[in-house]
């Protein structure tokens, strides 16, 4: 990952906590980084005609728009955001994703989106957080409010959890492997924490209730053989092999389980 030039900030709504907008002051604080503040706005019936008129539709939007500019402004004095560094931006839209993807893979001046998780219970609704893990074209940072994080004021540092996949040889993965250690190194960087690599063995549980494998010599055998292509790729950054995981499961609850192991807050 690059150097982080500028950031794109989707904010909630102004009766939401900011949770994206504090994450994005620290990385500003921490590198000086651009920030490009974006709230969306939208109301259907705004845009209804056989309710308002062409003119009124207009009006309506402009000012709808105007009382979101102000209440950015206010937003940016209230952080304390550095305002040689920091744009602010309202955008009439209710196709987030969409907006997104295509803003920041068409201007090129993005390295990152930041943004707020919203989790979404339904079955017919595509949440707008898979839509951009989908879509978005440069790097994603969901952030989430956790009251672990909230009472450790004393230590304001988070650790980073790099997740890597060893089961795959071949260029493409090495590339994202690196890819991952490059940008867990850089945020651990920008936070004062530390980096944890996390490879999971993968294995499931049907094979050791069968008694066809025993999982505690498949994972010696299996750390074994990647052991050298592991070393390799964590040389240049220097990770003590105390941070280097090597749990035997199914890699999501692994590496969830890692996450809490060590405290992870990235």
């Amino acid at each position: 990952m690059k150097n982080l030039r500028s950031v794109l900030v989707v904010l909630d709504k102004p009766k939401h906590d900011q949770i994206a907008l504090i994450e994005a002051q620290k990385v500003q604080a921490a590198s000086g980084v651009h920030l490009r503040l974006v709230s969306f706005v939208w109301h259907a019936i705004v845009e209804q005609k056989d309710v308002f008129t062409a003119r009124q539709r207009r009006a309506l939007r402009r000012e709808i728009v105007r009382a979101r500019e102000i209440w950015l402004r206010e937003l940016i004095a209230q952080f304390d955001l550095l305002t040689t560094a920091t744009s602010i931006e309202v955008t009439w839209t209710n196709d987030i994703g969409n907006w997104v993807a295509n803003e920041v893979g068409s201007n090129g001046g993005c390295d990152l989106v930041l943004k707020s998780v919203h989790r979404s219970h339904t079955l017919i609704h595509a949440p707008l957080d898979w839509q951009l893990i989908r879509e978005c074209p440069v790097a994603l940072l969901f952030v989430t409010a956790d009251g672990r994080y909230k009472r450790r004021k004393s230590k304001p540092q988070i650790n980073v959890l790099a997740a890597l996949d060893l089961r795959n040889p071949d260029q493409k993965h090495k590339r994202l492997n690196l890819n991952v250690l490059d940008a867990a190194s850089r945020f651990a960087g920008l936070r004062g924490g530390k980096v944890h690599c996390v490879a999971v063995v993968e294995f499931s549980e049907v094979l050791s209730d069968l008694e066809v494998i025993d999982p505690r010599k498949l994972r010696k055998v299996a750390i074994e053989a990647s052991k050298e292509s592991l070393n390799a790729l964590i040389e240049p950054y220097g990770i003590a092999k105390s941070r280097i995981h090597r749990p035997a499961g199914k890699v999501g609850q692994m590496v969830a389980a890692t996450a809490r192991k060590t405290g992870a807050g990235m």
